[in-house]
């Protein structure tokens, strides 16, 4: 039986141990910041968190128990890929805790739990600086010493990035979590300006080359080589292969439509004439080329490369006075929404003076600025996103996603700001890319095995 002489966990005892486990969690602990889980969205079965944010981080002293780094394997193969599980276990004082944190939580709305730590809300190290989100809190050890517990033991796992809004005011904090934070990057338009281009005209230059045969096998555009007019004077002239694929294999390409850089000069039209294509692997390109009887377009010059296009601009060329054939070209532009070169389809027959060329409109739409944690949708895709960052400057809008993709063309607004711009160009970006290897494993796999094949295990003898 217990000693009837010796009080067991009598107050001044009990506040003795607290005092001295508080003492060595400072001395010997490390400073982390606890988040509190601020939960406004849940399933309405088994109550699974939607949307959650995190607005606070409160530093508290904690002892590090694995001590020597993560615990359990940091990488592990499981059935739904390479996943990086980082572990870690930290104790901090139930005393601590309560009267300072627990106080702090009281202030805070939906805040599930304030009278102790809560599983599935964040712990950030500044030592490593990441997220670590808590799986379990252990509240009896060590078990009921002095009839009283001291210490919350927090078993942890490396935070898994979702949709949750981490905006805690700390620099650190929120510039990591920004980094990471947004799955798509969209580049968007400014004020759009026009392209400006101008011609002049050339006798005898090739009018078209129309492709009847583009061939197979090809895995890269090749080079074509055009030869050279029989006239001393004549320019020679160049083209550029546009590609499609053959049978639907990313491998294998097949040339759609061949392009005039610079249609040339002095060609005739009973003059020997070879092209030839080399390179990209492929064969049996078959191809009809006309030459003009008389003036046409020369190589198209651009003055000025406009901005703000999302799409090429449709090209189009005043017809020849006299009668003949209107010259016909198609534009393309570049990541940052300008054009680029103009590719000539046909260099026109009959011109008596260089054609008027006039360049479609860019996007008029691009007025204001964009605020955090607003929404924005995609007028064509119908996608929303929810803002991370926006650049003013260089026009780039980073969201984190809730619906479908974006494309470009998008127009977008925002929801509070109405802020509207066009999308440029589209990147997305998978939240789990630093955790999960699936796609990678999956195209390693489909080089192993070929389940195309009737048997890909094997032949059947």
């Amino acid at each position: 039986m217990l000693n009837p002489f010796f009080i067991q966990g009598n107050n001044t005892e009990q506040g003795l141990i607290q005092d001295l486990i508080n003492e060595q969690l400072k001395m010997y602990g490390i400073e982390i910041y606890y988040m509190p889980r601020q939960i406004f969205s849940e399933g309405k079965i088994i109550k699974d968190v939607i949307y959650s944010k995190f607005k606070n981080a409160f530093p508290i002293e904690a002892y590090l128990v694995n001590y020597e780094g993560f615990d359990n394997n940091s990488i592990l193969m499981s059935k739904f890929g390479v996943k990086v599980t980082d572990e870690m276990t930290l104790i901090v004082s139930k005393e601590r805790f309560e009267l300072y944190i627990g106080e702090l939580l009281r202030t805070i709305s939906n805040i599930k739990n304030i009278e102790s730590p809560s599983e599935g809300d964040l712990l950030y190290i500044p030592l490593s600086n990441s997220l670590m989100e808590i799986k379990y809190v252990e509240n009896r050890k060590p078990f009921f010493q002095l009839q009283k517990n001291y210490v919350y033991e927090l078993r942890c796992e490396l935070y898994e990035l979702e949709d949750d809004l981490i905006e805690t005011g700390i620099g650190d904090i929120d510039k990591s979590f920004k980094n990471l934070s947004y799955t798509s990057k969209l580049t968007l338009s400014g004020i759009g300006i026009t392209a400006q281009v101008r011609t002049t005209l050339v006798d005898s230059p090739i009018q078209y080359i129309n492709v009847f045969d583009g061939g197979y096998g090809y895995t890269e555009p090749p080079t074509i080589a055009i030869s050279p007019p029989l006239d001393p004077d004549g320019v020679n002239a160049t083209a550029v292969a546009i590609m499609t694929s053959s049978l639907g294999l990313n491998s294998n390409y097949s040339v759609d439509k061949i392009y005039l850089q610079n249609p040339g000069s002095g060609y005739n039209q009973n003059q020997p004439f070879n092209i030839q294509f080399f390179g990209g692997n492929g064969y049996n390109t078959k191809v009809k080329v006309g030459i003009s009887t008389s003036s046409g377009i020369g190589p198209i010059v651009i003055t000025n490369q406009g901005q703000g296009y999302a799409f090429p601009p449709k090209v189009t060329f005043s017809s020849p006075i006299s009668g003949g054939t209107t010259a016909i070209g198609n534009a393309i532009i570049d990541s940052f929404g300008r054009v680029s070169t103009i590719l000539i389809q046909n260099s026109g027959i009959g011109y008596t003076e260089a054609p008027t060329i006039t360049i479609g409109a860019a996007s008029s739409i691009a007025e204001g600025n964009f605020i955090f944690e607003e929404q924005v949708i995609g007028s064509i895709s119908g996608a929303v996103g929810s803002v991370r960052n926006w650049e003013s400057e260089t026009k780039k809008l980073e969201l984190v996603g809730i619906g479908s993709d974006f494309v470009v063309g998008d127009i977008v607004k925002g929801s509070i700001s109405n802020a509207t711009y066009t999308i440029l160009q589209y990147e997305s970006y998978d939240s789990d890319a630093s955790y999960n290897d699936n796609d990678i494993i999956q195209q390693e796999s489909d080089n192993i095995l070929d389940f195309t094949e009737l048997n890909p295990f094997g032949d059947i003898w």
